[in-house]
């Protein structure tokens, strides 16, 4: 009995071992898990921002073509001045 009581104890001292390892390795992956997340996150973030950025070039975009054209009637009117001046 004293020999199988010694293989039974070094049977449950390898479990332990192995149930402590599997723990670890559990810690781990939710740690990775984690990370994961934090890095969707960021992503998602950095996304954000550039739809943000694309609509304030649009927005840009659009405000120097307003610009634009209202300078070009300030161009026609003051031509049609110089004109009416030279008749």
């Amino acid at each position: 009995m004293g020999n199988l009581e010694k293989v039974l104890n070094e049977i449950l001292v390898k479990l332990l071992s192995i149930d402590n390892k599997v723990s670890d390795l559990d810690n781990k992956v939710t740690k990775l898990d984690n990370k994961v997340s934090t890095l969707e996150t960021g992503q998602q973030q950095i996304l954000t921002r550039l739809d943000t950025l694309e609509t304030d070039v649009k927005d840009v975009k659009a405000t120097v073509s307003r610009i634009e054209v209202s300078q070009n009637d300030d161009v026609i009117g003051l031509l049609k001045v110089m004109q009416k001046q030279k008749h």
